[in-house]
């Protein structure tokens, strides 16, 4: 009785634990920033119970800021208000050596102990199975599990075929495995490889295809798992193919294989992508992973994979590599003929199929195989005059400096700062001095400095607050670096974030407060000149446009080391240039091997206060007087005046479908924070499509500037300096597919005709995009609106759709109107 007792009490004890954890992931999914929480209702199979999985964005997950209520990478949770039961866990997510704070080898080091079981990493998508009550087995994928219809591949169901064929392959009843994890109350963790469901960077075929099992998790809060020996049997038991492991009793003896195995690129002569470690935690009762990933030959198959893919979508071979030029130049030369060829294999391609049998085709046809290649002197050498290793870093690599600032920040100050400092091997260019029409001469100044001997790193001084400019940098910098200096010499690129987002209304009351103080000291803003009005619409417009640093996506991505700054009330250059010279030296000694004093950084500092510019940069005619003009417009349009109507149709949309939760989230997000887009246009022309286009895209944007360009220069004569320019022409289109992911919401249209005053429903409307559309609204602040093109793209001709993209028809046959419009 007293045994009946303590059990009632640890099981209450339990479901009040769970109770609570519910709690917290339902008060994380309200939350708008950091930590948000997913949740989704799935049915099961074979029985009339639901499940709630529950994810976290991939970028919450080992941040020393977020504490997430649960740090499970996959956790589905019983529909049961009352008595709410964790049904299957993944594990902890873990992290590859050097990518966290916690997985750098020092820190291994001082807080984990042996011993250190070595388990080969699988390479296909992880599989969660648990077992009911009543003998009911669920089998779930990362997030998802049960009968679905709005995925066009669904991985639990097919891990779920497979554990079936398998139990049944050796004679043992599901019932049985089920009955058995729901007494060890816990979670088996295995990788489903299989090419014939779907394809990854290893091979995967007859006999080597199937369910590897590498954990077993208790199903509870804190992760705790079962050693991999144990694991081992229980596979062996119920027929999963054996995860191979080893293990090791300190951290040299560890290293040791895995440096040897990194060397070769391949364990037992095969290929493999790397290892999960498992160990214990100092207190020796808390269970740690980290895996140790090879890069190679894997970043060589991957960039096949994704260059093949991008031919396929826009069947342009103008790529930019930072490794592997000469190699993957040689394969696409074998694989563009036969893409070109044969509509069938892109197709698949696309769909995840083909990948493996094209890059072995390459190989075979090379006579090499991936390790070979990468070790073959003489491709070395080819490679060595096509690429440079860009994670070397020695005497001979220069330096550029980008800021993400605002008006006011102080980018100037500080920068000439650091300048002064080392006035011998630094050098500061300014955007306000570039006076030439040509915007790419700030890269050129800039490359151009920095390829003279005696100059180690160059500060390129621009606001660059917006992602659109910070990719302007780095696409300048690909294509003009070998203009200026050699191949072999690499660029590390520092960014200098001034500010985090939240920051930004004190920011503004900061920045403001300085250069109305600063009045005709700066080469922007003239405060006597422009007065206060125009000056504090100047700065508010930077503050608008402002988008922070997102390092996991490009162009951000692509910084070698970003900085993280803060703008203080007193003082803040003083204290940002310090702070930065001790970071640069930190990561980067070769560019500064000593330490300045205090008092060397200060009379820097105050000299930098003695600045005056000599050049004035204007934002805009200040007299009113016309001057002679180009017709230079950015694009073409056909402005929705009855944006109302478009809205109805999709909130019409909205309530005719049953969704998912992860899709309903999207369109949630939209209607309750307002994302919606200002004004909604179709673009029917860009410059750049004018400029670096199609032989099509180019006739058709000197077309619309032969049809207005009549019409502009008449607006200039009567005044009119409006950036956008209305036309009388009309184009009636119908709306098709509304479709989105976690990012940007649009719709695709199909264009029917144009009307004007003078010949009604005259002419075809041409347009340079291949899936003319309506970009709705951005869910994502750091998202451009120009990725829209390629959302529709992959909905309409690959029909990607499921997981992340959502895409419903309108049903809807109105046709709508919008009017031509040139903007400036």
């Amino acid at each position: 009785m007293e045994d009946n007792s303590e059990k009632s009490a640890a099981d209450l004890s339990t479901v009040n634990k769970v109770k609570k954890l519910v709690d917290d992931l339902e008060a994380a999914t309200k939350t708008t920033s950091k930590g948000r929480a997913y949740k989704q209702v799935f049915e099961l199979y074979d029985c009339d119970k639901k499940v709630v999985s529950w994810k976290f964005n991939e970028w919450d997950y080992g941040r020393n800021n977020v504490r997430l209520p649960c740090n499970a990478r996959g956790l589905f949770i019983s529909d049961d208000a009352q008595n709410p039961e964790i049904i299957a866990r993944g594990y902890d997510k873990f992290f590859n050596i050097n990518e966290v704070p916690k997985t750098k080898w020092d820190w291994l080091e001082k807080n984990t102990v042996g011993a250190y079981e070595i388990t080969l990493k699988s390479n296909g998508c992880i599989i969660l199975i648990s077992g009911l009550e009543d003998g009911t087995l669920v089998v779930c994928s990362k997030h998802s599990t049960g009968p679905r219809n709005d995925v066009d591949r669904n991985h639990a169901s097919s891990g779920r075929a497979y554990l079936k064929s398998q139990l049944a392959a050796q004679g043992t009843d599901e019932k049985r495995l089920a009955l058995r994890l729901h007494e060890l109350n816990v979670t088996a963790v295995a990788e489903y490889c299989d090419d014939s469901f779907e394809e990854h960077i290893l091979e995967y075929k007859g006999e080597q295809a199937g369910l590897y099992l590498h954990g077993i998790n208790y199903n509870q809060i804190d992760f705790r798992t079962w050693p991999i020996d144990k694991v081992t049997e229980f596979a062996v038991q119920y027929g999963f193919k054996v995860t191979e492991h080893s293990k090791t009793l300190d951290m040299d003896s560890l290293k040791s294989f895995l440096e040897k195995c990194s060397r070769d690129a391949c364990y037992k002569d095969a290929e493999v992508e790397g290892f999960v470690i498992r160990c214990k935690l100092a207190d020796k009762e808390t269970d740690f992973f980290f895996k140790y990933k090879f890069e190679e030959p894997y970043l060589m198959y991957r960039q096949w994979r994704e260059v093949t893919k991008d031919y396929i979508m826009t069947r342009s071979r103008i790529f930019k590599f930072r490794k592997h030029k000469f190699i993957t130049n040689k394969y696409l030369d074998f694989v563009i003929p036969i893409l070109d060829n044969d509509p069938k294999i892109c197709e698949n391609y696309m769909k995840g199929f083909g990948i493996l049998e094209l890059r072995n085709m390459f190989l075979a046809n090379y006579g090499m195989s991936g390790f070979e290649i990468l070790n073959y002197s003489r491709i070395q050498e080819l490679e060595l005059k096509n690429s440079v290793d860009f994670d070397k870093v020695d005497e001979n690599t220069k330096f550029l400096i980008f800021p993400i600032a605002v008006i006011g920040c102080g980018k100037t100050t500080t920068s000439l700062t650091l300048k002064n400092l080392y006035n011998d091997s630094w050098e500061v260019v300014q955007n306000d001095d570039i006076t030439s029409k040509d915007k790419s001469m700030l890269m050129k100044k800039s490359l151009e400095i920095l390829a003279k001997p005696e100059i180690k790193c160059v500060f390129v001084d621009r606001n660059n607050h917006q992602l659109r400019e910070r990719k302007q940098l780095f696409d300048w910098l690909d294509e003009l670096k070998e203009d200026y200096l050699p191949y072999n010499i690499n660029i590390k690129v520092i960014g200098l974030s001034f500010f985090p987002y939240e920051d930004i209304d004190k920011v503004k009351e900061l920045t403001v407060s300085r250069v109305l103080a600063r009045g005709d000291n700066h080469q922007s803003i003239k405060v006597s000149t422009y007065g206060e009005k125009k000056s504090l619409g100047i700065m508010y417009g930077f503050l608008n446009r402002y988008q922070p640093v997102n390092e996991h996506e490009s162009p951000d991505s692509l910084f070698d080391m970003m900085i993280n700054l803060k703008i203080l009330d007193a003082d803040s250059s003083l204290f940002n240039a310090s702070y930065i010279v001790k970071q640069i030296h930190k990561k980067y000694p070769v560019l500064i091997p000593k330490l300045p004093s205090h008092e060397e950084i200060k009379s820097a500092f105050e000299e930098s206060l003695l600045y005056k510019p000599t050049i004035v940069k204007t934002f805009s005619s200040s007299n009113g007087k016309s001057t002679t003009k180009k017709f230079k417009p950015e694009f073409f349009s056909a402005a929705i005046a009855d944006r109302t109507a478009i809205i109805q149709e999709i909130k019409n949309l909205r309530e005719q479908y049953q969704m998912d939760a992860c899709a309903k989230y999207g369109l949630d997000l939209l209607f309750e924070e307002n994302k919606f887009q200002k004004e909604f246009h179709i673009t029917l022309a860009h410059v750049i499509q004018g400029k670096k286009g199609s032989d099509s895209d180019k006739e058709i944007w000197n077309g619309y500037i032969k049809r207005y360009q009549e019409l502009y220069f008449q607006s200039i004569k009567k005044g009119n300096k409006s950036k956008h320019l209305s036309t009388e022409e009309i184009v009636h289109f119908k709306l098709k597919k509304l479709c989105w992911n976690e990012k940007i919401i649009s719709i695709i249209v199909e264009l029917i005709q144009i009307e004007d005053s003078k010949t009604p429903l005259s002419s075809k409307v041409l347009c340079c995009n291949e899936v003319p559309h309506i970009t709705i609204g951005i869910l994502d602040n750091c998202t451009r609106p120009s990725f829209s093109n390629e959302l529709c793209k992959k909905v309409k001709y690959i029909n990607v759709q499921g997981k992340d993209t959502h895409c419903l028809d309108f049903v809807t046959t109105a046709s709508f109107e919008a009017n031509i419009c040139v903007n400036l």
